[in-house]
């Protein structure tokens, strides 16, 4: 049995990324922080509290192992049998943003700082072409891809910087 605690201390946090999912004038959210702060637990409580709300939710995380496959993040998603790299970025694209009815399609990358470069060409074409909301985490002091920093830096994105939970938040 999977132990299920609460999300404790971060009620205002999940307001800002759950208005940033909803917003129509922004493509998504960033979320920052320290490592173990809880950037992964509060994308994941954000795109499981949207799926109840009846969005289509996908969820992957970038990993130093998979940074040297190309598209290392979204091999799920990928098509079989398709070669050519055009083909393959688009099947992954459609993949990802089809929706299972008229749902908004929520993508939610962790660790984005660890995509490959087509995971990060993928992810910049999702927004451009408005196909999904974003959630994106990354650590403090990780050395972004300039393709995902032209994303928040142009004003596509929100962005929430997580602070540790005090002790008393903690004890909670």
């Amino acid at each position: 049995m999977r132990l299920s605690w609460p999300l404790i201390g971060r009620s205002g946090e999940m307001r800002t990324v759950e208005r940033a999912i909803a917003a129509s004038d922004v493509s998504g959210i960033l979320i920052c922080g320290a490592a173990g702060v809880g950037k992964s637990r509060i994308a994941r409580e954000a795109l499981a509290a949207a799926a109840s709300r009846g969005s289509d939710v996908r969820w992957t995380a970038g990993t130093s192992s998979a940074r040297e496959i190309p598209l290392g993040a979204f091999t799920a998603w990928a098509p079989s049998g398709v070669t050519d790299t055009v083909q393959l970025l688009r099947g992954v694209i459609e993949s990802l943003t089809a929706a299972s009815s008229a749902a908004d399609v929520i993508l939610g990358v962790d660790d984005v700082h660890l995509l490959d470069d087509l995971s990060t060409f993928v992810v910049h074409q999702i927004v451009q072409r408005g196909a999904a909301r974003v959630v994106l985490t990354v650590r403090d002091g990780a050395q972004i891809p300039a393709a995902i920093q032209d994303l928040w830096t142009a004003g596509q994105f929100d962005r929430i910087d997580l602070e540790q939970l005090s002790l008393d938040q903690t004890t909670e």
